[in-house]
């Protein structure tokens, strides 16, 4: 008895487990592609060489890849930044976001909105400070070494001088590049004895780099090196030496950073002494780490470009700004 009472009991275990429905099978994970993906790029502005070259990188790239790029230009207006990454989140076509921050703080509330509606934002080419976890990855330059490097050719083209006085020419106040170049700058320069007797932020700008310089020149002609943070403040001060009479890169050292095709004109005709370069075709890496996030994958928090230094007095050099791509 107690045998069919089992045999009954296992019966019926088997024909109820037959007739349940079945678990529904978990969707697949999409696999994105380039083809598939849409970036919305949130540039500074068109402040110079350098930047023309970063904007053509990631409007050129994007048309190889096949994916839809839909570009900002900021105006190197930070509320207009802000803005057109609050549109960026809400446009629904917008996949990822990578933004070239203007300054280095006021993205927490956007970086969270960001957050909420599931679009991870890369930043490229400048860091913002702290909110790791809001962001995916930042790609571009190490700010402060390219200071270093600055500092320290400096100190080499100063050498047995005996006087050290650099003036410094200064990005836009509050933007990553600017403080950190001009941390890295001092740190190498003090240790020969450099002193930065002048230093303003002349924007990124060739017209106020002039400016600037012409003005402490008026003031003061005592000065053995200056330190333009950018090629194009670089450019200016290089003009405003020349009309008061001074012999750029001979009287005056000179030490620029971006290397942009007009910095290497600058050193064959002898008026830089060096140009410390920051990559601006950061596209195809910031495109790719895109492509990674969407498709689930962790990124680490900075992924650094490569960059090199150059000198008027490269025998190569000549040869190495031909194959320039900017």
């Amino acid at each position: 008895m107690i045998k069919k009472i089992l045999f009954f009991v296992v019966l019926t275990s088997m024909l109820l487990a037959a007739c349940a429905p079945a678990a529904p099978a978990e969707p697949e994970q999409k696999v994105w592609t380039y083809e598939d993906m849409t970036v919305g790029f949130l540039q500074t502005g068109s402040e110079g060489g350098w930047r023309a070259a970063n904007t053509a990188s990631f409007k050129e790239t994007a048309e190889q890849l096949g994916l839809t790029l839909k570009f900002y230009d900021s105006q190197n207006d930070l509320a207009k930044q802000v803005a057109g990454f609050q549109q960026f989140i809400q446009d629904p076509e917008v996949d990822v976001i990578v933004m070239s921050p203007l300054e280095t703080t006021g993205w927490e509330q956007v970086l969270k909105d960001a957050k909420a509606a599931g679009k991870p934002v890369i930043l490229s080419d400048r860091r913002i400070d702290g909110l790791e976890d809001y962001y995916a990855t930042f790609i571009g330059a190490d700010f402060v070494e390219e200071g270093r490097k600055a500092g320290a050719d400096m100190c080499k083209l100063l050498e047995g001088s005996e006087s050290k006085n650099v003036w410094e020419l200064v990005g836009n106040v509050g933007s990553a590049p600017a403080i950190d170049r001009g941390t890295g700058f001092r740190e190498a320069a003090e240790k020969c004895g450099i002193t930065i007797t002048n230093s303003q932020t002349a924007n990124w700008s060739v017209k106020e780099g002039k400016e600037v310089t012409e003005a402490w020149l008026k003031e003061s002609k005592d000065v053995q090196g200056i330190f333009g943070q950018n090629d194009e403040m670089a450019f200016g001060a290089i003009e405003a030496l020349k009309e008061a009479g001074l012999v750029p890169a001979e009287d005056v050292k000179i030490i620029s950073v971006d290397a942009t095709a007009g910095a290497f004109q600058a050193m064959l005709d002898g008026t830089l002494n060096t140009a410390v370069e920051c990559n601006p075709l950061l596209a195809p890496q910031v495109y790719e780490a895109a492509l990674a996030v969407l498709n689930g994958e962790t990124l680490p928090k900075w992924i650094p470009s490569q960059e090199s230094v150059f000198s008027k007095d490269d025998p190569n050099l000549k040869d190495i700004a031909a194959g320039r791509k900017y």
